[in-house]
Protein backbone atom coordinates (compact mmCIF):
# COMPACT_ATOMS: atom_id res chain seq x y z
CA UNK A 1 0.00 0.00 0.00
CA UNK A 2 1.47 3.43 -0.88
CA UNK A 3 2.63 5.54 2.07
CA UNK A 4 -0.10 8.11 1.44
CA UNK A 5 -2.70 5.36 1.82
CA UNK A 6 -1.40 3.78 5.03
CA UNK A 7 -4.39 4.18 7.38
CA UNK A 8 -3.96 6.01 10.66
CA UNK A 9 -6.27 6.40 13.64
CA UNK A 10 -6.48 10.15 14.20
CA UNK A 11 -8.37 12.23 16.75
CA UNK A 12 -9.36 15.73 15.62
CA UNK A 13 -10.17 18.07 18.52
CA UNK A 14 -11.65 21.31 17.19
CA UNK A 15 -14.64 23.32 18.42
CA UNK A 16 -15.35 25.00 15.09
CA UNK A 17 -17.75 22.55 13.46
CA UNK A 18 -16.96 23.58 9.89
CA UNK A 19 -13.20 23.34 10.40
CA UNK A 20 -13.49 20.03 12.27
CA UNK A 21 -15.76 18.50 9.63
CA UNK A 22 -13.50 19.66 6.81
CA UNK A 23 -10.37 18.23 8.44
CA UNK A 24 -12.04 14.97 9.44
CA UNK A 25 -13.65 14.59 6.03
CA UNK A 26 -10.35 15.11 4.23
CA UNK A 27 -8.64 12.53 6.41
CA UNK A 28 -11.41 10.02 5.82
CA UNK A 29 -11.11 10.57 2.07
CA UNK A 30 -7.53 9.33 2.44
CA UNK A 31 -8.79 6.19 4.20
CA UNK A 32 -7.87 7.21 7.74
CA UNK A 33 -10.04 6.38 10.75
CA UNK A 34 -11.05 9.64 12.40
CA UNK A 35 -12.46 10.40 15.84
CA UNK A 36 -13.91 13.84 16.50
CA UNK A 37 -14.31 15.97 19.61
CA UNK A 38 -15.80 19.46 19.89
CA UNK A 39 -14.36 20.31 23.31
CA UNK A 40 -11.30 19.57 25.40
CA UNK A 41 -12.94 17.34 27.99
CA UNK A 42 -14.44 15.05 25.35
CA UNK A 43 -11.16 15.05 23.46
CA UNK A 44 -9.15 13.99 26.52
CA UNK A 45 -11.57 11.15 27.20
CA UNK A 46 -11.22 9.81 23.66
CA UNK A 47 -7.46 10.29 23.71
CA UNK A 48 -7.10 8.20 26.86
CA UNK A 49 -9.52 5.42 25.90
CA UNK A 50 -8.91 4.84 22.18
CA UNK A 51 -5.84 3.47 20.44
CA UNK A 52 -4.60 6.36 18.32
CA UNK A 53 -1.69 7.10 16.01
CA UNK A 54 -1.92 10.88 16.33
CA UNK A 55 -4.00 13.81 17.59
CA UNK A 56 -4.73 17.06 15.76
CA UNK A 57 -5.41 19.58 18.54
CA UNK A 58 -6.80 23.10 18.40
CA UNK A 59 -5.88 25.42 21.27
CA UNK A 60 -9.07 27.43 21.77
CA UNK A 61 -11.54 24.88 23.11
CA UNK A 62 -14.54 24.98 25.48
CA UNK A 63 -14.64 23.01 28.75
CA UNK A 64 -10.87 22.46 28.64
CA UNK A 65 -8.42 24.49 26.57
CA UNK A 66 -5.84 22.83 24.35
CA UNK A 67 -2.86 23.63 26.57
CA UNK A 68 -4.51 22.12 29.65
CA UNK A 69 -5.52 19.09 27.61
CA UNK A 70 -1.95 18.64 26.37
CA UNK A 71 -0.54 18.90 29.89
CA UNK A 72 -3.00 16.31 31.22
CA UNK A 73 -2.42 14.02 28.24
CA UNK A 74 1.34 14.07 28.70
CA UNK A 75 0.90 12.78 32.24
CA UNK A 76 -0.61 9.60 30.77
CA UNK A 77 0.43 9.18 27.15
CA UNK A 78 3.08 9.91 24.50
CA UNK A 79 0.61 9.93 21.59
CA UNK A 80 1.99 12.29 18.91
CA UNK A 81 0.16 15.65 18.97
CA UNK A 82 0.04 18.22 16.19
CA UNK A 83 -1.14 21.62 17.42
CA UNK A 84 -3.20 23.78 15.07
CA UNK A 85 -3.48 27.45 15.93
CA UNK A 86 -3.69 30.94 14.45
CA UNK A 87 -0.80 31.96 16.71
CA UNK A 88 2.25 32.49 14.55
CA UNK A 89 5.16 33.72 16.66
CA UNK A 90 8.23 31.62 17.34
CA UNK A 91 7.68 32.00 21.08
CA UNK A 92 4.22 30.47 20.72
CA UNK A 93 5.64 27.44 18.92
CA UNK A 94 8.53 27.03 21.35
CA UNK A 95 6.20 27.16 24.35
CA UNK A 96 3.95 24.50 22.88
CA UNK A 97 6.88 22.23 22.03
CA UNK A 98 8.10 22.70 25.58
CA UNK A 99 4.71 21.58 26.89
CA UNK A 100 4.94 18.33 24.93
CA UNK A 101 3.59 19.03 21.45
CA UNK A 102 5.33 17.14 18.65
CA UNK A 103 4.54 19.48 15.77
CA UNK A 104 2.75 22.75 15.02
CA UNK A 105 0.63 23.93 12.10
CA UNK A 106 -0.39 27.57 11.71
CA UNK A 107 -3.96 28.14 10.54
CA UNK A 108 -4.98 28.17 7.78
CA UNK A 109 -3.20 25.04 6.56
CA UNK A 110 -3.75 22.74 3.61
CA UNK A 111 -4.88 19.15 3.82
CA UNK A 112 -1.77 18.17 1.89
CA UNK A 113 0.49 19.69 4.54
CA UNK A 114 -1.48 18.11 7.38
CA UNK A 115 -1.22 14.69 5.74
CA UNK A 116 2.52 15.14 5.25
CA UNK A 117 2.98 16.12 8.90
CA UNK A 118 0.91 13.13 10.04
CA UNK A 119 2.94 10.72 7.92
CA UNK A 120 6.19 12.19 9.25
CA UNK A 121 5.11 12.16 12.88
CA UNK A 122 3.82 8.58 12.72
CA UNK A 123 7.01 7.44 10.96
CA UNK A 124 9.04 8.93 13.77
CA UNK A 125 7.17 6.87 16.35
CA UNK A 126 7.40 3.59 14.43
CA UNK A 127 11.19 3.33 14.11
CA UNK A 128 13.16 0.68 12.30
CA UNK A 129 15.21 -1.12 14.91
CA UNK A 130 14.64 -3.72 17.61
CA UNK A 131 17.81 -3.00 19.58
CA UNK A 132 17.95 -1.90 23.19
CA UNK A 133 20.62 0.70 23.82
CA UNK A 134 22.04 0.94 27.33
CA UNK A 135 23.83 3.95 28.79
CA UNK A 136 24.73 3.32 32.40
CA UNK A 137 21.50 2.26 34.10
CA UNK A 138 19.45 3.85 31.31
CA UNK A 139 17.86 1.42 28.80
CA UNK A 140 16.39 2.73 25.54
CA UNK A 141 14.15 0.22 23.76
CA UNK A 142 13.98 1.52 20.19
CA UNK A 143 11.34 -1.02 19.17
CA UNK A 144 8.93 -0.62 22.08
CA UNK A 145 9.62 3.13 22.35
CA UNK A 146 10.27 2.82 26.08
CA UNK A 147 12.94 4.21 28.36
CA UNK A 148 13.79 2.83 31.79
CA UNK A 149 16.34 3.71 34.43
CA UNK A 150 17.23 0.97 36.85
CA UNK A 151 14.16 -0.87 35.60
CA UNK A 152 11.83 2.03 36.37
CA UNK A 153 9.95 3.53 33.37
CA UNK A 154 10.53 7.16 32.38
CA UNK A 155 7.72 8.87 30.45
CA UNK A 156 8.85 10.64 27.28
CA UNK A 157 6.84 12.20 24.49
CA UNK A 158 7.19 10.73 21.00
CA UNK A 159 9.53 13.51 19.88
CA UNK A 160 11.59 13.45 23.08
CA UNK A 161 12.12 9.74 22.47
CA UNK A 162 13.07 10.36 18.83
CA UNK A 163 15.74 12.89 19.79
CA UNK A 164 17.06 10.62 22.54
CA UNK A 165 17.14 7.60 20.22
CA UNK A 166 19.12 9.46 17.56
CA UNK A 167 21.67 10.57 20.14
CA UNK A 168 21.84 7.08 21.66
CA UNK A 169 22.35 5.39 18.28
CA UNK A 170 25.37 7.68 17.81
CA UNK A 171 26.59 7.11 21.36
CA UNK A 172 30.03 8.59 21.87
CA UNK A 173 29.87 10.57 18.60
CA UNK A 174 28.77 14.14 17.98
CA UNK A 175 25.31 14.51 16.43
CA UNK A 176 24.91 17.73 14.51
CA UNK A 177 22.13 20.18 15.23
CA UNK A 178 21.13 19.94 11.57
CA UNK A 179 20.55 16.18 11.83
CA UNK A 180 18.31 16.60 14.87
CA UNK A 181 16.43 19.49 13.22
CA UNK A 182 15.82 17.32 10.16
CA UNK A 183 14.42 14.54 12.35
CA UNK A 184 12.12 16.95 14.16
CA UNK A 185 10.95 18.75 11.01
CA UNK A 186 11.69 16.50 8.01
CA UNK A 187 9.70 18.77 5.69
CA UNK A 188 11.90 21.72 6.57
CA UNK A 189 8.98 24.11 7.11
CA UNK A 190 8.07 26.22 10.13
CA UNK A 191 11.30 25.31 11.88
CA UNK A 192 11.85 26.95 15.25
CA UNK A 193 15.42 28.22 15.51
CA UNK A 194 16.07 26.67 18.93
CA UNK A 195 13.76 23.67 18.70
CA UNK A 196 16.66 21.25 19.31
CA UNK A 197 17.59 23.10 22.49
CA UNK A 198 13.98 22.81 23.67
CA UNK A 199 14.01 19.03 23.38
CA UNK A 200 17.50 18.64 24.82
CA UNK A 201 16.46 20.75 27.82
CA UNK A 202 13.37 18.57 28.32
CA UNK A 203 15.49 15.40 28.16
CA UNK A 204 17.95 16.82 30.67
CA UNK A 205 15.11 17.62 33.05
CA UNK A 206 13.81 14.06 32.85
CA UNK A 207 17.06 12.11 32.55
CA UNK A 208 19.62 14.26 34.32
CA UNK A 209 21.80 17.20 33.35
CA UNK A 210 24.91 15.09 32.80
CA UNK A 211 23.54 12.78 30.12
CA UNK A 212 23.73 15.01 27.02
CA UNK A 213 26.75 17.23 26.43
CA UNK A 214 26.60 20.28 24.18
CA UNK A 215 29.61 20.78 21.90
CA UNK A 216 29.41 24.40 20.90
CA UNK A 217 29.45 24.90 17.14
CA UNK A 218 29.37 21.12 16.58
CA UNK A 219 26.26 19.56 18.09
CA UNK A 220 25.43 17.18 20.92
CA UNK A 221 26.89 13.96 22.24
CA UNK A 222 25.57 11.29 24.57
CA UNK A 223 28.04 8.89 26.11
CA UNK A 224 27.52 7.90 29.71
CA UNK A 225 25.51 9.19 32.66
CA UNK A 226 28.50 10.20 34.72
CA UNK A 227 29.62 13.01 32.40
CA UNK A 228 31.01 15.66 34.70
CA UNK A 229 29.52 18.69 32.97
CA UNK A 230 27.85 20.15 29.88
CA UNK A 231 27.68 23.51 28.21
CA UNK A 232 24.35 25.29 27.98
Amino acid sequence: MPESQVPFRVLVIEDDEAARSATAGALREHMHTVFEAADGAAGLEIATTETLDAIVLDLMLPRMDGITLLEKLRQRSAIPVIITSAKQTENDRVNLLDLGADDYLTKPFTVRELLARLRAIVRRTEGDTTSVITIGDLAIDCHAKKVTRGGEPIALTAMEFEVLAILAKHKGRIVSRALLEKAIHPNGSEQVSNVVDVFVLRLRRKLGNNLITTRRGQGFVIDRQDNESHDT
